[in-house]
């Protein structure tokens, strides 16, 4: 993974929780955690998907597949709900952008 070496923040990217990277040759991109317990994992994710119906409280469950892409560490809580809502969250985050900005695409 071709990812830049650590530069110093500025106040844009200071608080970032993640960041977009990609290897060269892939034609996917990976998100790279940037802060806390999971810094420094490269994953991506696979196909996202939403149930067919609420639960009682009103919300709508999502399901998404992921791939851990480097782990330098050995953190062996990835498979673990924690680490699931965790990405959940960034997912959630950039969906909800893509469809401000229209982008999002449905299939």
């Amino acid at each position: 993974m071709n990812t830049p070496k650590e530069n110093s923040h500025t106040d844009q990217t200071k608080n970032r929780k993640y960041a977009f990277v990609q290897r060269e040759g892939d034609d996917f991109t990976c998100i790279k955690l940037l802060q806390g317990k999971y810094k420094g994992i490269i994953y991506k994710y696979g196909k996202v998907g939403f149930a067919k119906e609420e639960k009682p409280d009103g919300t709508l469950p999502m399901k998404f597949d992921y791939e851990i892409i480097f782990n330098p560490h050995e953190e062996s809580s990835i498979d673990k709900q924690e680490f699931i809502d965790y990405i959940g969250d960034i997912l959630i985050e950039q969906l909800e952008q893509q469809v401000k900005k229209g982008t999002a695409v449905y299939e």
